[in-house]
């Protein structure tokens, strides 16, 4: 199986690495990663300007024998940029799945929409490839346990790729804090929740008489549906949530074709 190994936290992130040791045993992984951080960059891709590619010569660990770490590709981009040109250019051979991940925080609940780790792996969906976009909630971020993350990870994604996946579709996993050595309490699939994110602004006077407004990195909902994935996820569950890109509201759509027929 060969496999496609993204990111929006950018090729130097930690969670792309532990993540790469955790998925290796299962195909031919190929990691094309942005060059930079690209969180909440969604689905957006590139159309203006030429996007710069390179070897990446610093990521992951090191191998016996050279000491240099696993040669990757490294596109000054968005992640939807990242699945779009390996597939086109960047990988030679045919790709079978695509995985996106470890973020440094959760993607559930109307964040999916935001998530830059989701995009990636819906513009594969797009191309009709199975893909998978893997998050971690973050609790302390001074002490992120990626290695444990990681592992969490490959056991969800096996268990992913043992059951019904399908061409089109983005399975969406995130791990619960695992903070002081916490462990999950086990795995669940969950829808996400449709509940709005409760947004947060830290307001600075400018000299000119303005004001900047810079977001709070908060992960707050308005509400926690039971039996969502954002209920399940604050409980400390792993959460599996496939995710489809057909956006059309079916139950009007025949309501709107009656009204202007």
């Amino acid at each position: 199986m060969r496999i496609l190994l993204t990111n929006d936290d950018g090729i130097e992130a930690p969670g792309l690495a532990a993540l790469y040791e955790a998925i290796e045993g299962l195909g031919e992984v190929h990691v094309v990663a942005p060059l930079k951080v690209q969180s909440a960059t969604s689905h957006a891709v590139t159309f203006h300007r030429p996007i710069r590619v390179a070897s990446y010569c610093g990521f992951g660990p090191p191998r016996v024998g050279d000491g240099a770490g696993v040669v990757a590709t490294s596109v000054d981009a968005r992640p939807a940029d990242c699945v779009k040109l390996a597939i086109a250019h960047l990988v030679p051979e045919p790709i079978d799945l695509v995985i996106s991940g470890i973020n440094a925080g959760a993607n559930v609940g109307v964040n999916v929409i935001y998530s830059g780790t989701v995009g990636a792996a819906r513009e594969a969906a797009f191309m009709g490839l199975p893909a998978i976009a893997v998050s971690q909630h973050i609790g302390d971020w001074d002490d992120i346990r990626w290695e444990a993350s990681a592992k969490h990870a490959g056991e969800a994604i096996r268990r992913v790729l043992d059951g019904p996946m399908t061409p089109h579709t983005v399975m969406n996993i995130n791990i619960p804090v695992l903070d002081d050595g916490a462990e999950p309490k086990g795995m669940t699939a969950a829808p996400i929740s449709t509940s709005s994110m409760v947004d947060k602004y830290e307001i600075t006077p400018a000299d000119d008489g303005s004001f900047h407004y810079q977001t709070c990195n908060a992960m707050t909902f308005r509400k926690r549906e039971p039996g969502t994935d954002v209920a399940a996820l604050f409980d400390g569950y792993i959460t599996l949530t496939p995710l489809e890109h057909d956006v059309t509201d079916t139950e009007q759509l025949p309501r709107w074709c009656e009204h202007i027929g």
